[in-house]
């Protein structure tokens, strides 16, 4: 179960069998890492974790349903193909209903706490059913609403006196509007099913919205079906179409536009040069960022931030913030911050190290800009590098730091260094562990209460090596993400009692005896990104956001190898997406 951030991961400490204190193997696979040895005065960069068995056939899903974000934008397209002049307020209409279908619940890989991605979420609730097929009926009504909406659907023939062409009128629609929805070319037989729920009467009102209801429930249109294209075998290469909505799904999130149906068309998304024209284009498409903040969301738990004016009556919250209080406004800044800051980094060709030590603030809020000290961002040119040389880039923005409190979360954030950007599991903590966070007192630093509570007992074996100190480390900022050097204390009145020197050091072990004392964020983010494991992780979730799925090392083995390569060498970040689709598996359909 995934926890809020205000109760998660609260004395994670665990019985020496569930965690000694010692961060788990490198899982080194074979093969040897050809990044050069490490200085004198930084971590060796750790043996690469995937290797390749190139007899191994990579698993698939079964039949992937599409995600509650994919089906929207689905929805939308198919409106907005139908009558694109009246697809907003279609839509707009639609809304109750849409809010009746059900959220896809973060599902984490086995062994991790918290994290995990929507996408995973491949079951199927009576629920989506039956708002599935409301919504069908909602959109098939509203096109065909009127005899306007239903002759700009299926053309004059709709409309004229004759009655011979009717079908041929209905078939026709059913031909090219509903190829599209249902994301490949109908065949006759097919489209001869679709016409006859109509019946006798094919261009009644009534009788067309029968006829989208269906197209708008089956199968094809919930889900994405492959079939390839060979008859037997453990895999099948998948056909032009199949091909299209897979590429469309997985970066636009939506089905395959005009210019990606006519390379499946004509083949030529079938041809090495068609199929990178297409990759190319796709890639450097705005659409990409709806995939690409998704990804970035969900891989480092940012909705897990409360809301930061839910304590705004509480003193000691009011004492800390000061005269200005943070708005729910700012709270969605954090989060755009983080993401404008990945695609920024795609989109400029820097790569997964420069993600992690990117420095700019990517906000138009005035009260974050100020917690960056840098002036608001207009969206449009260079966006202002943050001036503080503590702020390391990822590790120190605000949607990392903030916690909706007046104190730190020390726990929770040496949890989301180890689990979200090293990829290390940490043991469960006991069943008798404590559901309320440390606090500082009147007297008591956040790291003194954390420290006091945590280091004894069968809990000081993971708290001391392994959670307690990557958070104590960014206790260099405050739960706002402010920076600060020291911390002020205070009285449930609010009244402030004590200001105490900040203590950031910490002996932080990230593998095998790979040990040091790092005393800033920025030595923390440089300790990361020398040992490579920062990038080996990205590969390793973007994998799992990619495919839907927890990957298995033995049979995606080849995939991972090249996924991880490419985020070590420097390469842009948008080769590891690209990595994704220009491998084999990605054009092909396993049985086995």
């Amino acid at each position: 179960m995934t926890l809020p951030r205000s109760v998660s991961l609260l004395l994670l400490c665990a019985g020496a069998v569930a965690c000694d204190g010692s961060i788990g193997p490198s899982h080194h696979t074979g093969g040897d890492d050809p990044t050069p040895p490490a200085t004198s005065d930084s971590v060796r960069p750790a043996p690469a974790k995937f290797s390749c068995d190139a007899n191994a056939v990579p698993a698939d899903l079964p039949l992937p349903r599409l995600s509650r974000t994919q089906l929207m934008n689905s929805l939308r397209f198919a409106i907005a193909r139908a009558l694109p002049n009246e697809a907003d307020a279609i839509w707009t209409k639609l809304t109750p209903t849409l809010a009746r279908y059900p959220t896809d619940r973060r599902t984490p890989a086995p062994g991790d706490l918290k994290g995990g991605f929507s996408r995973l979420d491949q079951s199927i609730q009576q629920t989506q059913i039956d708002v599935m097929y409301d919504l069908g009926t909602a959109v098939a009504q509203e096109l065909t609403s009127t005899d306007a909406r239903r002759n700009t659907l299926l053309g004059t023939c709709a409309s004229d006196s004759q009655t011979a062409n009717d079908r041929a009128c209905l078939e026709t629609f059913i031909r090219g509007w509903g190829s599209r929805v249902l994301r490949y070319p109908l065949p006759a037989t097919e489209v001869t099913a679709f016409a006859d729920i109509a019946g006798a009467t094919p261009v009644d009102k009534a009788a067309v919205a029968d006829v989208i209801t269906t197209l708008l429930n089956s199968p094809w249109f919930l889900y994405r079906v492959e079939h390839g294209t060979t008859a037997s075998g453990a895999l099948s290469p998948l056909s032009a179409f199949e091909l299209a909505s897979k590429l469309s799904y997985e970066f636009w999130q939506a089905p395959p536009d005009d210019a990606l149906w006519a390379a499946a068309t004509d083949g030529s998304l079938l041809t090495a040069s068609g199929y990178t024209t297409q990759l190319e284009r796709m890639m450097k498409s705005p659409q990409l960022r709806s995939s690409l903040d998704e990804f970035v969301s969900e891989w480092l738990r940012l909705e897990e931030l409360p809301s930061l004016v839910a304590l705004r009556n509480d003193p000691v919250y009011q004492a800390f913030v000061g005269a200005q209080m943070p708005t729910d406004a700012t709270r969605t800044a954090m989060f755009e911050d983080v993401q404008l800051s990945a695609w920024n980094t795609v989109a400029s060709g820097g790569s997964v190290s420069d993600f992690l030590h990117d420095r700019r603030s990517y906000t138009a809020d005035p009260f974050l800009a100020a917690i960056y000290g840098v002036p608001v961002w207009n969206g449009t040119g260079p966006a202002p590098v943050i001036p503080s040389p503590n702020r390391s880039g990822l590790l120190t923005r605000a949607a990392l730091l903030a916690t909706g409190t007046a104190s730190t979360r020390p726990i929770h954030k040496g949890y989301l260094v180890r689990n979200a950007l090293l990829c290390q599991q940490v043991g469960a903590p006991p069943p008798n562990a404590s559901t309320r966070p440390p606090a500082p007192t009147e007297s008591l630093t956040t790291r003194q209460a954390v420290t006091q509570l945590t280091s004894g007992g069968i809990c000081g074996g993971c708290h001391n090596s392994t959670i307690n100190p990557p958070g104590f480390v960014l206790e260099g900022f405050d739960a706002l993400g402010r920076e600060r050097s020291a911390e002020r204390l205070f009285n449930p009145q609010g009244n402030e009692t004590a200001t105490s020197p900040v203590d950031t050091s910490a002996d932080v072990l990230l593998y095998d005896s790979e040990k040091q004392v790092i005393s800033n964020a920025v030595g923390l983010s440089q300790m990361l990104d020398d040992s490579h494991l920062f990038e080996s992780c990205v590969a390793q979730h973007y994998f799992r956001f990619a495919h839907a799925r927890v990957e298995s090392t033995s049979r995606d083995g080849c995939l991972l190898t090249e996924m991880e390569s490419v985020a070590r060498s420097g390469a842009p970040m948008a080769d590891l997406l690209k990595t994704v689709a220009n491998h084999p598996s990605f054009k092909q359909r396993s049985f086995q």
